[in-house]
């Protein structure tokens, strides 16, 4: 299950990963090569692998919603869900988005794995 702009969907999480990337205002070597830096903000890029749920239904609307545009006039969203470290909801848009085809029936497909990677639009963290 998986909350997306504010709606729940019937999709099988198979795999979260969290990714964290760090944005420094400046990095440099000084003359005796140690660094020099300052941090300045902390994203949580995350990455979803989702199977089907109990309805197809859910999945294809999933697909619909992260392959158009979002609530911020992008293809931002706002997604919300549990992992080991707590609750997260950022607002993040879909970097790239895949699918494999289970089956084919007369005028109907049935997808799974539908691997999206999301990046963070605002940081986590900022100084």
């Amino acid at each position: 299950m998986i909350r997306v702009d504010g709606k729940d969907y019937d999709v099988i999480v198979t795999d979260v990963s969290l990714d964290t990337e760090f944005i420094y205002k400046y990095a440099e070597r000084t003359k005796d090569y140690s660094m020099k830096y300052e941090l300045g903000a902390v994203y949580f890029n995350q990455s979803f692998t989702f199977g089907l749920g109990r309805s197809n239904s859910d999945f294809s609307e999933l697909w619909d919603l992260l392959s158009s545009k979002g609530v911020d006039n992008g293809t931002g969203h706002n997604v919300e869900i549990w992992t080991p470290i707590g609750k997260m909801t950022f607002l993040m848009y879909p970097n790239s988005i895949s699918l494999k085809l289970v089956r084919e029936k007369a005028d109907n497909t049935w997808w799974t794995g539908m691997q999206v990677k999301f990046i963070a639009v605002k940081p986590a963290r900022s100084w």
